[in-house]
């Protein structure tokens, strides 16, 4: 009557991979009748440059839609677009192997079914696994006239990518399928703003107010003949005409004047008071002389 308690046996985790597996075989079977085995599942974490380059330029891309923005893409090589349509026309897979050519618009619409099968499977199998949530709210878009049409509507995010093999089944045919979204997993850097300084300008003043230059002060500018300039001597006196102790001009660097000053000492040593511009003093016009008025008579 009594035996051995067996410790209970813990839930072998779902991975993505088996998840998307999962997912792929019930989408083919819902959406085509096809029964196909997944061979290979890749995995990686990329950049969008990185994604562009590394994905084959020969499989045909659908927009992955989410809220209105193109989010991803799913990209269907010519197998895998072959398969689609002959089990839709002909009801099973031709042995003859497709020749590679480029998709059109009926290609679309005949892929549609597997591609929306597929991500309304990922939404099911994917739960409580690391995809879970990497597809919500996904849908189907046109396709891309080619990869570097897709990287131009793309927004720079890292991308989750997910590269499957497949085994038609028939004649050794095998095909590829490749699913690239956003990573939801990828930590979310909110960006910060420092608080605004409403003391700015205050700062700014005080910091150009505090910084060197440099003002040449120039009491009086003449013009002489350069023969006259060479044969000055020491002790020669030249006459500032129309010069004053307050006639100090202050230009800064490039010539750009500032203002008047008076010339005048501080310290022993010579200097420059800036002062206000003296107000011009006006003066009644004197009265004119009356005309002497000849009479005649």
């Amino acid at each position: 009557m009594a035996k051995r308690s067996e410790p209970p046996v813990a839930d072998v985790p779902l991975t993505s991979s088996r998840a998307l597996r999962v997912a792929t075989t019930r989408a083919a079977e819902k959406s085509l009748g096809l029964s196909l085995s997944v061979s290979s599942v890749g995995e990686a974490l990329q950049s969008l440059d990185s994604l562009i380059e590394d994905l084959p330029s020969n499989q045909m891309y659908l927009a992955l839609m989410r809220g209105g923005s193109t989010v991803g893409v799913l990209g269907l090589d010519t197998q895998m677009r072959a398969a689609s349509i002959e089990m839709q026309t002909m009801g099973k897979l031709s042995t003859m192997t497709p020749a590679a050519r480029a998709h059109t618009q009926t290609d679309l619409m005949l892929v549609a079914p597997l591609c929306g099968a597929l991500l309304m499977q990922l939404h099911d199998t994917t739960r409580g696994s690391e995809l879970e949530g990497w597809v919500d709210e996904v849908s189907i878009g046109g396709a891309f006239e080619n990869l570097r049409a897709a990287g131009l509507v793309l927004e720079d995010a890292e991308f989750r990518i997910m590269k499957l093999t497949l085994d038609l089944g028939v004649s050794e045919r095998q095909a590829e399928l490749c699913i690239a979204l956003p990573n939801h997993q990828a930590p979310l850097h909110a960006e910060t703003m420092a608080p605004s300084d409403h003391a700015w300008d205050v700062k700014m003043h005080e910091s150009v107010s505090r910084a060197p230059t440099t003002l040449t002060a120039i009491l009086h500018k003449m013009t002489l003949p350069l023969g006259l300039v060479n044969g000055l001597n020491v002790g020669d006196v030249l006459p500032l005409y129309g010069a004053t102790v307050g006639s100090v001009m202050l230009y800064a660097p490039e010539g750009v004047f500032v203002t008047e000053a008076r010339l005048g000492q501080s310290g022993g040593k010579r200097a420059i008071r800036i002062e206000a511009p003296a107000e011009t003093s006006m003066r009644d016009l004197p009265a004119p002389k009356a005309r002497a008025v000849a009479e005649v008579g």
